[in-house]
């Protein structure tokens, strides 16, 4: 029998990836399983590779290279070990085209930002993207940890354990509420359109904007903001949380500009102050764009750390 073992090697990285600013791109890192220990800059979770679960974790060595530790795992694992955490960090996306279209983000980038944190597949990124739909991060949180509780037995769950697990459960034990139904019948449309497999993997190609709508269930934020996770920059996902946000700020989009690169195009809204009454225009404390923004950050990112906090040992 293979022996299980810890261990450590250097991941080298073709272009500066900054950890920190990874993690921070949005709210991924605050959901189970994921763990981050903003103070030790190491981010990990537990992961099953075949029958065995494990611990994964990476940290920042430098500019281009991540120290990444294992524990649970045979030598053999390794190589898909080293494949999900360079999908973790969007390692294989490729910056220049960004630079020289966005030249005022173009030193940020430069430095290692710019990309997004991505799960272990594409269908737990799937699954955590409805579970964002009409309710709110602590509730996102909350179903997240139901699902590697249960079906997941300390992992994320593949798509046959969600199918195994059944709609009944998912949404009696989980409280997924109507996303059960949503994640079931997206889930055997996924499979039986080999659009997935069993691991969870899929193809950008198999993957497109007008296939994920046509998932019962799936809006064009859902499926908008599973193409971002496949980089594919071609459209914005804006969720009705932001849009009501917006509102109440009396922002709204008013021109979209769209530059090509990469694998598709970046839609640049430019949001201007809607026309409102006067005495409105008088009120100099509605909030900025800005602040606006901030909030949101604020309000998510406090949620989710102490979610996180209370996964930490």
């Amino acid at each position: 029998m293979p022996r299980v073992s810890a261990g450590e090697t250097v991941l080298p990285l073709c272009w500066p990836i900054d950890l920190g600013l990874t993690v921070a791109s949005h709210g991924w890192a605050h959901l189970a399983p994921w763990c981050w220990d903003p103070e030790a800059g190491r981010l990990g979770r537990r992961e099953r590779i075949g029958d065995r679960l494990g611990t994964i974790e990476v940290a920042q060595r430098g500019p281009e290279a991540m120290i990444l530790r294992w524990e649970g795992f045979t030598a053999g694992a390794l190589p898909e070990i080293r494949k999900r955490v360079r999908r973790w960090l969007s390692a294989d996306w490729e910056p220049a085209s960004a630079m020289s279209v966005l030249c005022e983000d173009a030193a940020l980038i430069e430095r290692g930002g710019g990309r997004i944190l991505r799960c272990s597949s594409f269908y737990e990124d799937f699954v955590k993207t409805v579970l964002t739909i009409n309710t709110s991060w602590s509730s996102t949180c909350r179903m997240a940890a139901a699902l590697v509780a249960e079906p997941g037995a300390g992992a994320f769950p593949g798509p046959d354990a969600l199918l195994d697990y059944g709609e009944q459960r998912l949404r009696e034990h989980a409280k997924l509420g109507f996303r059960a139904a949503t994640l079931v019948s997206a889930t055997r449309r996924l499979r039986d359109d080999s659009a997935i497999d069993d691991q969870g993997e899929g193809q950008p190609e198999y993957l497109g904007h007008d296939y994920l709508v046509s998932l019962k269930g799936i809006g064009p934020y859902a499926a908008a903001h599973c193409r971002l996770l496949l980089h594919d920059f071609t459209r914005i996902p804006v969720d009705s949380g932001v849009i009501a946000y917006l509102g109440a700020a009396r922002m709204r989009p008013r021109r979209i500009r769209r530059k090509p690169f990469g694998l598709g195009s970046l839609s640049r809204t430019r949001l201007q102050a809607r026309p409102v009454a006067r005495k409105a225009r008088r009120n100099r404390d509605r909030p900025t764009l800005g602040e606006c923004g901030d909030a949101i950050d604020r309000s998510a990112a406090g949620t989710g750390q102490a979610a996180c906090r209370a996964r930490m040992p």
